[in-house]
């Protein structure tokens, strides 16, 4: 039977955060279940702060013995002895965290071999099969959203398997049944963190082609946007902030796939939400479910809007199925733009660049409204996310690249990258875009084409004058540029050490 339960947020090699918000995976998990048995006991391992503290030092997984010298060390000093009646949760956040997450489970499944071991995450929702390997040290692998999955464990008395059982998820249909947040199994290390979010609601009925978000939340026979109602949505606001306070936080967020995907609901939580002196928010969107009305009441409670903008070549657009009409969802972008010019306000767009289909003329057409901004508009490119595409599993691209392949010529060098630590800082993005495109020379125009940003952006700065403020905002984009210059050559030397498109066989020119 179980009575304890020890979470474990896996690390990287590279001791770099994804975020330096904590992630709460643990609270949700952890709430549900006390709420079925207050008499459980839990524990928590966040392994990303033990490698700050220089607890877990090794920058290889071949480094085993050092690992588990470590890990014992860790492992001492929580509040029980993991045995036959502990439930170890592991889940790892995107892909890169599968090899650590493989070594925490063989850790376990050494030094406390009765102990019960189970995985879920972005990576077990989308390859649930790569767990199941000789001498796999999981019992149950989750595909989708935990809390039940979980409950149904403890009820049905599991037990240690030969191998790894996976379970399809059954998500939670109305958030209003979660218990109310408490957020104490954080208490220990809350000093090492500067903010803090929540998720008021989980899913998204969109269909990006590059995103994971459709794989982690299996929503069969239900709303695949699900939420608090919004007055739950603020009492969850209010705990977090006053649990917050008690550290110092002055940052608050939300994990939220898509924030506020019904207007009216996004509506009424802005009508109630009185933080707004209180906290420093950024939330994420989409721009065509935003109008003027919900930006002025956004802005008046000081929250901060990011839009998955991705691409402004229409092409692209419907190749990443960002929308099925690309001119209104551009039309859209420029009505929301010119709001903002007009306000001053605060916003920021991702933009997505060397996604299968990628040419020379959608490089062209996304930077030229990009440089537009940056010179006639004067925005600085801060505000501008240019992310080069991630080949993650368990996104439609991963899971039909053959389409890509055949329609435009794209090429996955290293599609199982996760597997190998050599790989996990590059190897994601090792992909051709097109037949046009080779990978070198997308790399190449996005470097070249982002700095040409930023240093327009220092040229109007400079004509406004030298300030404290100014020589500062200087500072940080010739930074930028220094550091997409070192990337280049570091990418560029791995491609070379993998032998990856010879410099030699690069025809076509750079914009």
């Amino acid at each position: 039977m179980i009575e304890k339960i020890l979470f474990v947020q896996p690390f990287g090699l590279k001791k770099e955060h994804l975020t330096d918000e904590i992630l709460i995976w643990e609270v949700y998990l952890e709430n549900f279940l006390k709420s079925k048995n207050p008499s459980l006991h839990f524990d928590l391992l966040y392994l990303p702060i033990e490698q700050e503290k220089g607890r877990i030092t090794i920058s290889s997984f071949k480094e085993r013995e050092l690992f588990e010298k470590q890990m014992n060390g860790l492992v001492s000093e929580i509040k029980f002895k993991p045995d036959k009646n502990t439930l170890i949760c592991v889940s790892g956040t995107t892909s890169h965290h599968f090899l650590s997450s493989k070594h925490i489970g063989e850790y376990f499944q050494k030094y406390f071999p009765t102990a019960l071991i189970v995985f879920g995450g972005a990576h077990a929702s989308a390859r649930p099969n790569d767990f199941s390997y000789p001498n796999s040290p999981f019992d149950y692998v989750i595909v989708g959203e935990g809390e039940l999955p979980l409950y149904n464990l403890l009820i049905d008395s599991a037990t240690k398997q030969e191998d790894p059982i996976i379970i399809e998820s059954e998500p939670i249909s109305d958030l209003n049944d979660l218990p109310e947040l408490d957020f104490s199994i954080f208490n220990k290390y809350m000093k090492h963190f500067k903010h803090l979010s929540i998720s008021l609601s989980r899913g998204c009925p969109f269909k990006c082609h590059f995103c994971m978000e459709k794989n982690l939340s299996k929503t069969k026979n239900m709303k695949p946007w699900r939420s608090y109602s919004p007055e739950r949505a603020i009492q969850e606001v209010a705990t977090m902030i006053k649990y917050g306070s008690e550290y110092g936080i002055k940052a608050y967020g939300f994990y939220d796939p898509i924030f506020g995907m019904n207007k009216k609901w996004l509506s009424d939580f802005l009508e109630g939400y009185n933080f707004g002196d209180l906290t420093y928010a950024w939330i994420e969107t989409r721009l065509d479910i935003i109008n003027e009305e919900l930006l002025e009441k956004l802005d008046y409670n000081n929250f901060n809007v990011m839009y998955g903008v991705e691409s402004f070549s229409k092409e692209m657009l419907r190749i990443m199925n960002k929308t099925s009409n690309p001119s209104s969802y551009l039309q859209k972008f420029n009505n929301i733009f010119e709001i903002y010019k007009q306000s001053g306000r605060l916003f920021m767009i991702n933009i997505l660049v060397n996604h299968p289909g990628e040419t020379f003329q959608s490089y062209e057409e996304t930077f030229n409204v990009l440089k537009k901004m940056v010179v006639e508009d004067d925005i600085d490119p801060i505000t501008f996310n240019i992310r080069f595409y991630h080949h993650f599993p368990g996104t439609r691209n991963y899971n039909n690249f053959n389409q890509f392949n055949k329609k435009h010529g794209a090429v996955a060098y290293f599609p199982e990258w996760y597997e190998d630590e050599a790989l996990l800082e590059f190897g994601p993005y090792c992909v051709r875009p097109s037949f046009e495109l080779s990978l070198r020379e997308s790399f190449k125009t996005y470097t070249i084409l982002y700095q040409e940003l930023l240093k327009q952006h220092i040229q109007n700065i400079k004509r406004k004058g030298k300030s404290k403020e100014t020589l500062g905002k200087i500072l940080i984009s010739k930074r930028q540029i220094r550091a997409l210059d070192e990337k280049m050559e570091k990418f560029f030397k791995f491609l070379d050490d993998n032998g990856i498109e010879a410099k030699e066989d690069l025809i076509n020119p750079v914009l």
